[in-house]
């Protein structure tokens, strides 16, 4: 078994809570964990990978919406017909946003007749499901992690991040407004790697996380700055309390660092020309 699937019937009360509620909670905190009832018979391991398949009535809404592990394997129930097992979801997504069942079946046929709310998944069958779900859901451009799913659980590891520095919105609030150079050493990423590169600068939260309470809210416009992957580093290189910008501009000056720009190949050789140019008018050879 390299995988399962947890078939859900929205008309079922499965989630201890609404389904809308909980995408929004793994939206904000990157991780919710769900019981979910196994047969006795099917054991999992631990970290092993889980989607979850919305069925049922509704064909809209059918298609696999979320993906998780396995983080807790619990005792047999009395009846030692189910094992609990706590499910760690990782990403969830909104009813309507699945990676439709019609699309999964064209590949898995036998996934078109879901019976059985827990079904085992081969290696192969795994692979197949992970190749759709990472085509489906593509990471946002400058997000440093794979979608949540598109790698095996083992290949991975989870970790505390800065949820402020994460999430798309406020980046995209802060590129808007403050642009797209680093402001620590003047950095244009599209100008120095081309248009592919543009807006893929990082943003990087300046209100010391130790000041942070449980009724903060971030300010996009004063609380982020766009910073290059490189001065990111060195601004968190010191804990608990990052370097400020203007702490690294103070480095860069002293290790000798001219901020400037990088020529383009028109640029190159219009300085090629005057120079042939200044040289005719000079008399020198």
């Amino acid at each position: 078994m390299e995988a399962v699937i947890l078939a859900w019937d929205p008309d079922q009360p499965v989630w201890s809570g609404s389904y809308a509620g909980a995408v929004r909670s793994v939206q904000a905190s990157g991780i919710l964990w769900q019981t979910w009832a196994f047969p006795a018979g099917l054991t999992p391991e631990l970290d092993l990978d889980a989607w979850l398949l919305v069925v049922g009535s509704r064909s809209a809404m059918c298609g696999i919406g979320g993906h998780g592990t396995v983080a807790r394997i619990g005792a047999p129930s009395a009846e030692a017909t189910t094992t609990q097992v706590d499910i760690d979801f990782d990403l969830l997504l909104p009813h309507g946003d699945q990676l439709p069942l019609s699309r999964l079946v064209e590949e898995l046929p036998h996934l078109g007749a879901v019976e059985k709310t827990v079904q085992p998944l081969d290696r192969s069958s795994a692979r197949v499901v992970r190749r759709l779900w990472a085509e489906a859901n593509p990471p946002q451009r400058g997000a440093l992690d794979a979608t949540p799913g598109a790698l095996p659980s083992r290949a991975v590891r989870r970790g505390w991040s800065n949820r402020f520095e994460q999430d798309t919105d406020v980046r995209r609030t802060v590129l808007a407004h403050r642009g797209s150079v680093c402001h620590a050493c003047g950095l244009d990423m599209e100008q120095r790697y081309g248009v592919l590169a543009r807006d893929l600068v990082q943003v990087h939260h300046v209100t010391p996380l130790g000041l942070v309470d449980g009724d903060y809210e971030v300010d996009p416009l004063s609380d982020l700055v766009p910073l290059c992957a490189s001065c990111h580093v060195v601004a968190h290189s010191r804990w608990p309390d990052p370097y400020s910008v203007r702490e690294i501009r103070v480095m860069l000056r002293r290790s000798g660092f001219l901020s400037g720009t990088v020529l383009t190949d028109e640029q190159l050789e219009a300085q090629a020309a005057a120079l042939r140019i200044l040289g005719a008018s000079t008399g020198d050879p």
